[in-house]
């Protein structure tokens, strides 16, 4: 037996530098079309599903699992300065049209919920957008979506939930969140019968994995979503971001993390 499972995370859409349709149309009949920088993101998003089923073909797979790990949406609480608009029917309608790639190849999917200052009070509008897509329920709440998803596929256990407990932006201390993630995720599981093997985490909005230094690997996926202004206060918008998400194939017992990114090309700098 052997599974592919696509992992993805903090698409935000809804933002404006975030992950969203062809064109939206909110319910005043006002078509919005995506910026330059979205219509680049969402081809990288349409190359990423394609890369999915390829590998799907190449490895020969009984299925093909889907994890949304949190921040699907955006309805951003702190600033809405960054936002299409503040309709929440509208918000869960393209959620869940930025989906029709991964529909379309997946056998299941399974949604988690991120941080409530996107996504609403206890996640409801990614529990809502779950439903809509008919995502996999939780057996222990009989809802659409998770707080943390445990799950074996093939023999592989797999952890995913939207944030870490742990980060690391600098690029000298790149890596050491990651590390330190896994030994949080085993420290929790320590007494249990079923402990992970990987564990994937997103809401950092950027790569770091642990690889074999423990013997969980912690990995954070890389976001669908550019540099907002809440990153050019901290000092990101000096780096070209990096979209994407994690290609995991599982055949009896073993692991193979396939890490798919794609860098959105810098713009020219000014001449005189």
């Amino acid at each position: 037996m052997t599974t592919i499972l696509a992992i993805v995370s903090d698409l935000h859409v809804n933002s404006t530098v975030g992950l969203c349709p062809e064109q939206m149309v909110n319910d005043d009949g006002l078509t919005v079309l995506p910026s330059k920088s979205q219509q680049w993101l969402r081809a990288q998003w349409v190359n990423f599903w394609q890369d999915v089923d390829l590998a799907g073909e190449h490895y020969k797979v009984d299925s093909i699992s889907v994890i949304v790990n949190g921040d699907w949406g955006d309805k951003n609480r702190h600033s809405q300065y960054q936002l299409i608009t503040l309709n929440e029917g509208s918000i869960i309608d393209w959620m869940v049209d930025v989906m029709q790639p991964v529909r379309s190849i997946a056998s299941r999917i399974f949604v988690v919920r991120g941080t409530e200052a996107h996504t609403g009070g206890a996640g409801w509008m990614e529990e809502q957008a779950a439903q809509d897509i008919g995502a996999v329920v939780d057996p222990n709440t009989g809802l659409s979506s998770w707080w943390v998803f445990r799950g074996t596929f093939d023999g592989i256990n797999v952890l995913a939930t939207h944030h870490p407990g742990t980060n690391g932006t600098r690029p000298w201390t790149m890596g050491a969140a990651a590390n330190r993630a896994a030994a949080m995720v085993m420290d929790a599981h320590y007494n249990d019968d079923w402990k992970p093997h990987l564990a994937v985490f997103g809401h950092v909005h950027h790569y770091e994995d642990s690889g074999d230094n423990h013997p969980v690997r912690a990995i954070f996926n890389r976001p669908w979503t550019l540099i907002d202004a809440y990153s050019h206060r901290h000092g990101y918008g000096i780096a070209s971001p990096s979209v994407g998400g994690l290609i995991v194939v599982c055949r009896d017992g073993n692991l193979r993390v396939i890490p798919r990114g794609y860098q959105l090309p810098r713009a020219k700098p000014w001449r005189a």
